[in-house]
């Protein structure tokens, strides 16, 4: 496949995701055979993917736009974050984005950022799918679900 374009599941691999359901008791005891489960406490959180395998409309540059110039660059180097769901907490995972339109800008720095169309509240070239400096410029219908 093509830099930056994500790569294609083969047909024998199941299509699950972007939001990952912890298993939960009846799953175990009925997979393991271990016998009776007598939980005491349980809190595990469902877990969301944010990758270009699920939205590849996220492959747009947040600074400038572009979606020419962008790359996957690998997972977010600081895990899971955690955010407060409509019903409970969940935790999200996301890839990172840079793009090389942004970072050859940032080289030869004039201050026209606004002359070239490039969000000027929005600073850098490499962003993490799960940050808040990459959502800032989304309103709330345009959101993948």
């Amino acid at each position: 496949s093509k830099k930056g374009e994500p790569s294609k599941l083969g047909v024998n691999v199941p299509l699950l995701g972007p939001r990952f359901l912890p298993p939960s008791y009846l799953h175990v005891q009925k997979r393991s055979g271990g016998g009776a489960i007598e939980p005491t406490m349980q809190y595990l959180k469902p877990l969301n993917i944010v990758h270009p395998f699920y939205y590849p409309q996220l492959g747009q540059c947040p600074r400038c736009g572009s979606d020419k110039d962008t790359a996957w660059e690998g997972w977010t180097s600081k895990g899971a974050r955690e955010l407060h769901g409509l019903f409970c907490e969940e935790a999200a995972l996301g890839t990172q984005l840079r793009c090389n339109r942004c970072r050859e800008s940032s080289k030869g720095k004039t201050g026209g950022d606004a002359a070239s169309g490039m969000v000027a509240a929005i600073e850098g070239y490499c962003f993490a799918t799960t940050s808040a400096m990459y959502w800032k410029g989304w309103e709330h219908w345009r959101i993948p679900r």
